[in-house]
């Protein structure tokens, strides 16, 4: 008598949720069992005898809360991401979709990328639609630079619109109709 009773302890399919026995339908995720009114998303409360089930952590989700809590999005286009995932910027996006922000080129494993208010640029489009430009010649500074009349400039460009001297070191310069011109341009002599 005592055998027969623990075979039928030992076949009892007992809830996950209330540690009950389950005497009518039960509902199965992964290894556990569920009466039907426990077998609810952990979220929404949705019941999931008819749709897909997720569970994480013992939980039970329908899949719009199992996605919104535990799957990354794209930060390009938004969708969530359920294959490869490229995580750069504290971002995760869709390795097609990780692309520089100028010329639309995809990133590859090789390729170096710089960052600019949340969007990554390759080296090319950095360097143009980016860097500051230079007041002379119009090209990207790059490295040393000065300001003067609010531009940045090159210091090799930053020269007397005369006579074509720079202002590097300690010479001063003039402003003349806008321009930079050295003292002795400008008329000046120094004491």
């Amino acid at each position: 008598m005592g055998r027969l009773e623990a075979n039928r302890m030992s076949s009892a399919m007992i809830c996950s949720t209330c540690n009950d026995e389950i005497t009518d339908c039960a509902m199965k995720a992964g290894e556990k069992l569920y009466h039907e009114d426990h077998f609810l998303c952990c979220v929404c409360s949705t019941g999931l005898k008819a749709v897909a089930v997720y569970t994480k952590n013992d939980q039970l989700y329908c899949e719009a809360d199992y996605m919104s809590k535990f799957v990354p999005v794209c930060a390009r286009c938004q969708e969530y991401i359920t294959q490869e995932c490229v995580r750069a910027m504290d971002k995760t996006w869709h390795p097609q979709h990780f692309q520089c922000y100028g010329c639309l080129v995809q990133f590859s494993g090789s390729m170096s990328y710089r960052e600019k208010d949340g969007h990554p640029y390759c080296d090319s489009c950095y360097t143009d639609t980016v860097l500051p430009k230079c007041g002379g010649c119009g090209k990207p500074i790059t490295d040393r630079a000065l300001k003067a009349f609010d531009t940045q400039w090159h210091v090799d460009c930053f020269v007397c619109v005369e006579c074509k001297t720079t202002f590097e070191g300690s010479k001063n310069f003039y402003s003349v109709e806008g321009q930079p011109v050295c003292g002795a341009c400008a008329g000046v002599t120094d004491e």
